[in-house]
């Protein structure tokens, strides 16, 4: 009897649930795990993939090695020439079919794209505590773990506070070689 109650209210409530928003979405400044430094900045974006709600990540803005914020969308300048198509590096995808699990509380199944080498990897993303996400790209039990941090739409500037990510969906880059 408690099974069929159980049943039908999963019936009733996993649509709702469904339509929930995935976590960690938002707008993250990246630093890099050799130096120390920010790198960039990445939104983390729900988009649909079939049937499923993933979790992709876009870069919108660079920093320059002094700290400051030297290219957004508007003024693209880098461009990433190892990847396949050597696509500016701002406004490019280096996230995407990020599958949230609940029971580990991480995201994982997903791909991560290293822009400088132009290889991707398989990804898990998860927090210890808030407002840092760690990163990791890996092959089998080895890889590396980025620290994201959460921004303050306050310090973003005005075009990436105003985002309007609806609409994405992302451009998987695959581990071609460039020829």
């Amino acid at each position: 009897m408690k099974a069929k109650i159980l049943s039908v209210l999963l019936a009733i409530f996993m649509p709702a649930i469904a339509g929930a928003a995935l976590p960690y979405v938002g707008t993250y400044k990246t630093i890099d795990d050799e130096t120390g430094m920010a790198k960039s900045i990445v939104v983390l974006y729900e988009y649909q993939h079939g049937k499923k709600s993933n979790l992709a990540g876009r870069i919108v803005a660079l920093f320059d090695e002094a700290g400051g914020l030297s290219e957004t969308l508007k003024n693209p300048e880098r461009v990433a020439d190892k990847v396949t198509g050597s696509p500016k590096m701002v406004g490019m995808d280096i996230l995407w079919r990020m599958d949230w699990d609940a029971e580990e509380g991480r995201y994982k199944g997903g791909r991560i794209l290293d822009p400088k080498s132009g290889k991707n990897y398989a990804s898990i993303i998860w927090q210890d505590a808030e407002p840092i996400l760690n990163v990791r790209g890996k092959i089998g039990p080895i890889g590396r773990t980025q620290h994201w941090e959460l921004m303050d739409s306050e310090s973003l500037p005005e075009e990436i506070r105003n985002l309007d990510t609806s609409t994405w969906q992302p451009v998987e880059i695959s581990n071609k070689k460039k020829k």
